[in-house]
């Protein structure tokens, strides 16, 4: 009654029965229609606390460390929190539904074995209005197991908001006083029609209020208008899917990739002398602009020969000379349609990126690229087009010059012309 008496203090909604389950993972149907203070969790006695990962710099210690040291620990933990529609009209993609999951999972361990300094935690919550339960909750990726057909029972209908409420109120509670934020990724195939404790506006709040402290959030819809909803619920980021093999399985597949390409831009982020100059707020600011441009729907992303126009948050990047004299070329074209400003060799311009190719040496152009790099990242809410940078005039090669744009293609946002591509170390990940 106690965690009942909570909930009600927190929402004003009717105190109505709700399902619960069993800590192992089994299902156990109920007689209740909603979500809510009755839901058992699974037994985790192995997962450390988010105090337990992130013990605080003793005093002592405080006075020998640098101020530069002092921002070291800017790698706080990753709660990857999946709310999954178990309703009735899932059943039709069941198997491929679990198999996708146990691909982000694995995801999630390559991440994890990738980056050991960013620990990474995974709850999947599947919810309907007769069996709603954690299957996982807030277990280090290494603790967790495969899905199997005994975890999903698609049944009954979508409490929506009620998912999404609870369960990120829930994450929230969990890590609001550390430096950790959560990934959460909405998966349904319905409009909510049946939640009784959360509505709109209040998810909306929720949402809203989490972003402004670097929490990302993804709606993955089928059968619904998903961009509406996906707005609707203030949600920037959003991917469609159909319910066939073929669609389960490729949208899976981008969900993977794009999990994979925020992993790359935190953990580089994270890194840079500038983020770790940052306060506090001005931190979360920056990982929450991760919301935007999030999905990497393209395993191939190859920039056109010739870019004519650009999307509105769509970036130019073009070679210029160290003098910055655009003159012909990719150069002549960015002043003349993208904003590049003559006599700027280096940096954005415009709707325009330069690095300077022409007159400088590869050292200098290595570091013009690592400049560029941290820009990119710095900005995942655009997407970068590439032209063939340093292979004209400046006489490079993309066997020299591509492999200096790895890590920045890593991030999911940065288009590479095709002779670039075929020369490039291919991330097994991305």
């Amino acid at each position: 009654m106690e965690i009942k008496s909570l909930f009600k203090s927190l929402f004003s909604h009717t105190d109505n029965q709700v399902p619960s389950s069993l800590g192992n993972g089994a299902p156990q149907k109920q007689n209740a229609t909603n979500l809510g203070s009755n839901i058992q969790h699974p037994k985790q006695e192995e997962t450390p606390s988010p105090k337990e990962e992130q013990e605080p710099i003793k005093e002592e210690q405080k006075a020998n460390t640098p101020e530069a040291d002092a921002k070291e620990n800017t790698l706080s933990a990753t709660y990857n929190l999946i709310i999954l529609d178990e309703s009735g009209s899932m059943s039709g993609v069941r198997s491929q539904t679990i198999s996708g999951c146990n691909e982000t999972l694995n995801s999630i361990r390559n991440t994890a074995k990738d980056q050991p300094e960013i620990k990474q935690f995974v709850s999947i919550f599947c919810f309907d209005t007769s069996n709603s339960r954690y299957i996982f909750q807030d277990v280090p990726i290494e603790n967790t197991r495969d899905l199997t057909p005994e975890d999903y029972f698609p049944n009954s209908c979508t409490p929506l908001y009620d998912a999404v409420g609870y369960t990120v109120t829930e994450l929230r509670r969990l890590i609001e006083k550390t430096d950790s934020v959560g990934v959460v990724t909405i998966i349904t195939d319905g409009y909510e029609n049946a939640s009784r404790r959360w509505n709109h506006s209040s998810v909306v709040e929720l949402i809203k209020s989490l972003k402004k402290k670097g929490w990302v959030f993804t709606f993955i819809g089928a059968n619904i208008d998903v961009e509406r909803t996906a707005k609707g619920l203030g949600i920037d980021s959003f991917m469609k899917f159909e319910q066939t093999d073929e669609g389960m399985s490729s949208m899976f597949e981008d969900e993977r990739r794009s999990r994979q390409a925020y992993s790359e831009k935190r953990m580089y982020l994270s890194k840079t002398s500038r983020f770790r100059r940052m306060g506090e707020d001005e931190r979360k600011e920056l990982l929450g602009t991760m919301n935007r441009n999030y999905f990497v729907n393209d395993s191939r992303r190859i920039a056109p020969d010739y870019i004519k126009e650009l999307g509105p948050e769509e970036v130019f990047v073009f070679g210029s000379n160290v003098l910055g004299k655009h003159n012909g070329g990719a150069a002549l074209y960015a002043v003349e349609h993208f904003g590049a400003i003559d006599g700027q060799s280096e940096g954005i311009q415009g709707q325009s990126y330069a690095i300077p190719t022409d007159g400088n040496t590869f050292e200098d152009l290595k570091e013009a690229v690592e400049r560029f790099t941290d820009y990119v990242v710095m900005h995942p809410q655009n997407t970068f087009m590439l032209t063939a940078i340093g292979c004209g005039t400046a006489g490079y090669t993309p066997e020299q010059i591509a492999p200096l744009f790895q890590q920045a293609y890593s991030f999911g946002n940065v288009y590479v012309p095709e002779s670039f591509f075929n020369c490039m170390n291919q991330n097994p990940h991305i």
